[in-house]
């Protein structure tokens, strides 16, 4: 199809008389959204410990009608909504929290507050995310939908650490013709994927007591370890990130290991071998002088993707002329970095969408913007709308 075809295919249904008494509807969810929303920021979900929010989601999904809505293997929580012969299309949302802020959850015993056009509190961000799920397997369900394909609305866990939810939904449902991210609001989409590859990099020597005096320190490796790996020049589009440090429990012993975390991302798959070897030639010249040894603890690691033809993709092209048509002129990238980049490695037409979700995670006043996360699930309703030929009029 050509531009013109896209910008045609979408304006018919953005001017359809059935989609639009749909987003009336949508319109008049707004308020029982809202509340899920600021229940779903209450529940404690630090990642890889999702269960609360992941049965909240599935009885919800089994109160709009969604009977057959589950709980997988992978500790997603599933709603698949079929309505005829047609494309298959996931929608993401993802469900845990950071560890931080899952802490900040845990602990906070105010309500959300709702002020100034926005939610606050801890959880609210990520929250937003759950609650557009809601919405948006609540807008399948309605009778006047009608679709030809299946839509699997799923909460996914992990997104926060290797994307395992995600990588297990992709795995159980080869089937899969698109995958969509909904990272919260609009105007910024994602098609292609960033490599990540996450490990911690220890020394190990002898343990020691202070008096000993002088001798090999795993302390001393991983600080020389974190200054030097900080010096590697960068290849472009690299990106580079040491944040966490262990090392020893008192105060008057040398430990026998020591670590530090490694976030290294790239659009190449090169670059990331070469920047992974330059680690490894530092790590090898530290535990060296200093009379360590060393080793690498993997973590996850996530190859760089680019899907050929993905920007000019069906996918892509409509999602883009849908967010012009809500009136933004949306920011595409091929730099993803979320639960998208396991659509793109397993070789699925893949988007994430959002902007404008909110900010100050990690804090007490940690908040989500309420009209752009609510006109995200627009933009992804139209997305699958369209994608599985739903009806006009």
């Amino acid at each position: 199809m050509s531009l013109d075809d896209y910008k045609g295919l979408a304006r018919s249904y953005w001017e359809s008389n059935r989609v639009n008494g749909v987003l009336v509807k949508w319109e008049g969810f707004r308020t029982e959204i809202i509340e899920e929303w600021k229940s779903i920021a209450r529940i404690y979900a630090p990642s890889g410990n999702e269960t609360l929010r992941a049965e909240y989601l599935t009885g919800r999904f089994r109160g709009y009608g969604i009977e057959d809505a589950y709980i997988d293997s992978h500790g997603n929580a599933v709603a698949p909504i079929v309505k005829g012969e047609g494309p298959t299309v996931a929608f993401l949302a993802t469900m845990d929290d950071l560890a931080t802020v899952a802490d900040l959850v845990k602990a906070w015993e105010k309500p959300i507050d709702e002020r100034d056009g926005k939610l606050i509190g801890p959880g609210a961000n990520i929250g937003s995310i759950c609650a557009a799920g809601l919405g948006l397997a609540k807008l399948f369900t309605l009778p006047e939908v009608e679709f030809s394909g299946a839509i699997y609305v799923v909460g996914v866990t992990q997104e926060e650490t290797g994307l395992a939810g995600t990588k297990g939904f992709i795995r159980d449902h080869p089937e899969l013709d698109y995958v969509v991210d909904m990272m919260g609001g609009v105007g910024r989409m994602s098609y292609g994927a960033l490599g990540i590859h996450w490990f911690k990099l220890h020394y190990k020597g002898p343990r020691a007591h202070t008096l000993r005096g002088p001798g090999p320190n795993v302390t001393k490796g991983v600080a020389e370890s974190v200054t030097r790996i900080f010096s590697i020049p960068l290849p472009p589009d690299t990106y580079l990130n040491l944040s966490m440090l262990g090392a020893g429990k008192v105060y008057n012993h040398r430990s026998d290991d020591g670590w530090h975390s490694v976030d290294l991302r790239s659009t190449d798959n090169a670059n990331i071998k070469a920047m992974r070897d330059e680690i490894e030639r530092i790590a090898t010249g530290v535990a060296g002088e200093e009379e360590l040894e060393w080793w690498i603890e993997p973590f996850s690691e996530t190859p760089a993707g680019q899907i050929p033809g993905a920007r000019e993709s069906k996918l892509v092209r409509v999602a883009e002329e849908v967010t012009k048509l809500m009136g933004f002129e949306p920011t595409l990238s091929s730099r993803g970095s979320c639960n998208m980049n396991a659509g793109v490695a397993a070789g699925i037409s893949t988007i994430s969408t959002g902007g404008g979700r909110g900010g100050s995670r990690d804090t007490a006043e940690e908040y989500a913007n309420i009209e752009p996360n609510l006109l995200g699930v627009k933009l992804n309703f139209l997305i699958g709308y369209i994608l599985t030929s739903g009806k006009l009029d």
